[in-house]
């Protein structure tokens, strides 16, 4: 951007700085031209005021507090026009003028007020255009990192060079993965703090810090739920708005390489790390969840469990608190019991545990769930089906004879890929009524009660036996 300094240069102008030479570097953002008294509140800051003086102040104390006026306003600059009311600029405003630190231009009758203003709007024009080709420039250089070099390493590399700064990408626990140079690696520990800020939060999310001497960002990597790791820049001057840019630039790449290589990965991960955590291995699920960025939901928690039509559970808003993933054809979730729930065609939920309990917790989200896909109803929770018995009954012993039971028809659905254990439940749920049952499994009436034989056949029981029925279907409920 231009500066006073800059506009004494271009001998067309013929400007001549006449006070204010420490404030002669600041960036003008514009040109403004007034005669009032105070122009202030038609001034934005940055401006260059061009004036005749016409209406300055006569006194000392007024041209003070004109000056003062205008330095409090944020101008960059005061080109005062002379031979027009005034054949020189008063020592008074000059001296008021070097006392704040406002750069004052002596602007020569020759030289039109518009032809400044054309200057000014060239000059910025021409700073834009530098601007851009430096951003080009530097996502080129970045992109061309990223796609040719054998790891993140050169995308690191090339941006400490156009920042003039170091560069760190950290994985998602903070260990340093690369950093330029070497020993920008030491500052790892003074931003700890920032990177659990970020943590909180959906990425991509931004930090920026200024310490002794150094300017400091820090951006996690990624997209939704999906932590992929931190950015971490710094240096000693500010950044400025194309630093901003080439940052974001910079993250845009390294989300994308990253998230592309560690997204199956991760994905299985998360899913190995619920089922360790669902069948009660605490210690072992601890040592994936640092790496993998899974936090623990505050207990009491809730297994949730979603139909595959569900949106997945892990793009719902508490991502940070929520361990979920696909398992058995469900979308399951660890979730706080307070926790609001996420949107779902179809979504059971577990009575309210600790960790302890999430076993017992996984099956009472199957079972809710099912309960919800027969209902049609967006959410069931476990504590709302039946009379209340259920919960009772899922001691683990119980759970196990009810798998005993059915074992004999999922070894057979297993061997012959028959629907003997779907077949029965559905029949169950209609009450024994053999039409609305088998057109909801999608076959014959006659099929039905071949398969129903088949039933009675495995288990040698009685199905007309409404006993034998109330404990099949309890069966079905405790362990489906």
């Amino acid at each position: 951007m231009p500066t006073a300094r800059e506009l004494t240069r271009d001998p067309q102008l013929g400007l001549t700085l006449r006070a204010g030479d420490g404030g002669a570097d600041r960036p003008i953002s514009w040109v403004h031209s007034s005669e009032l008294d105070d122009p202030t509140p038609f001034l934005a800051g940055g401006e260059l005021l061009l004036t005749t003086g016409i209406a300055l102040p006569r006194g000392a104390d007024g041209q003070a507090a004109y000056v003062g006026r205008l330095a409090a306003a944020g101008l960059s600059g005061l080109g005062f026009g002379i031979e027009l009311g005034h054949d020189t600029i008063p020592e008074t405003l000059l001296t008021a003028a070097e006392r704040a630190g406002l750069p004052v231009l002596e602007v020569p009758h020759r030289t039109p007020f518009i032809e400044i203003g054309k200057a000014v709007s060239q000059a910025l024009a021409d700073a834009r255009s530098a601007e851009t080709h430096r951003f080009e420039s530097a996502r080129t250089a970045l992109t061309t990192a990223a796609m040719y070099g054998e790891d993140l390493g050169g995308v690191i590399n090339r941006l400490s060079v156009e920042l003039a700064g170091w560069a760190m990408l950290l994985e998602p626990d903070g260990r340093v993965v690369h950093a330029r140079p070497a020993d920008a690696a030491e500052r790892t520990a003074s931003v700890v703090a920032d990177l659990d800020r970020l943590r909180t939060v959906r990425p991509p999310s931004s930090i920026g810090m200024s310490t002794a001497g150094e300017h400091v960002a820090a951006h996690s990597l990624g997209g939704g739920s999906t932590l992929a790791g931190f950015l971490v820049v710094g240096r000693a001057e500010p950044f400025c708005p194309v630093d901003h840019h080439v940052t974001h630039a910079a993250v845009s790449l390294l989300s994308i390489a990253l998230t592309r290589t560690r997204t199956a990965a991760d994905v299985r991960l998360r899913t190995v790390a619920l089922t360790l955590l669902l069948s009660g291995q605490r210690a072992a699920f601890d040592e994936l969840a640092g790496p993998l960025g899974l936090r623990l939901p505050e207990p009491p928690v809730v297994v949730l469990a979603g139909s595959g039509h569900s949106p997945t559970l892990v793009d719902s808003g508490a991502a940070a608190d929520l361990v979920a993933g696909q398992l058995d054809g469900q979308l399951i979730a660890v979730a706080s019991a307070s926790q609001h729930l996420p949107s779902a065609r179809h979504l059971g939920v577990s009575a309210p545990t600790g960790f302890g309990g999430l076993p017992v917790a996984r099956r009472q989200a199957a079972q809710a769930l099912a309960e919800a896909t027969r209902r049609d109803a967006a959410v069931v929770r476990f504590d709302d089906i039946g009379v209340g018995l259920l919960p009772d009954a899922a001691d683990p012993e119980v759970v196990g004879r009810a798998e005993a039971v059915l074992r004999p028809l999922r070894e057979h659905d297993e061997r012959q890929r028959g629907e003997l254990v779907r077949s029965l439940r559905v029949w169950l749920a209609h009450h024994g009524h053999w039409d609305p049952a088998a057109t909801e499994l999608g076959v014959h009436r006659h099929t039905l009660r071949y398969r129903m034989g088949k039933v009675a056949a495995l288990l040698d029981c009685d199905l007309d036996s409404p006993d034998v029925r109330a404990q099949l279907w309890l069966a079905i409920r405790l362990v489906s």
